[in-house]
């Protein structure tokens, strides 16, 4: 599908100051296969907006398109200084990490997204007892 990119331009050159305007373009771009470009956009949004939770997650993904592991790993990271329990982002980290073969961390931040809490075999009998003998 083709996006009208030249209307994103005409958008942004009424209203430059707008992060959510950058992160569409953005997407826009990422759809096409054009992540350098992409990653601009989701940069600029960030200019406008550092907490832009969107354009970071979106910026993490371009990144991972790009092989730049490490970077989408600390862009995912900021997302969830921002909004701790964005899934997208648990699931991106998951991604970055999972390619930079640290497999375990990739699954805990999938079971995150999930919002399944892992336990050990431990953990789970003292959980059982503790209901069994208040």
């Amino acid at each position: 599908m083709d996006y009208p990119l030249p209307n994103f331009d005409k958008v942004l050159a009424a209203q430059t100051d707008s992060s959510a305007v950058w992160v569409a373009r953005g997407d826009a771009l990422a759809r096409l296969g054009r992540y350098t470009e992409a990653l601009d956009s989701f940069d600029e949004a960030l200019k406008i907006d550092p907490n832009d939770c969107a354009a970071l997650v979106f910026r993490g993904v371009v990144l991972i398109h790009l092989d730049r592991y490490q970077e989408a790993l600390s862009s995912c990271d900021r997302a969830l200084e921002v909004q701790p329990t964005h899934s997208e982002a648990w699931i991106f980290r998951g991604a970055a990490l999972h390619r930079l073969e640290r497999y375990q961390e990739a699954y805990a931040c999938y079971a995150k997204a999930l919002g399944v809490e892992r336990r050990s075999l431990w953990q789970r009998i003292t959980q059982a007892l503790r209901k069994l003998c208040p």
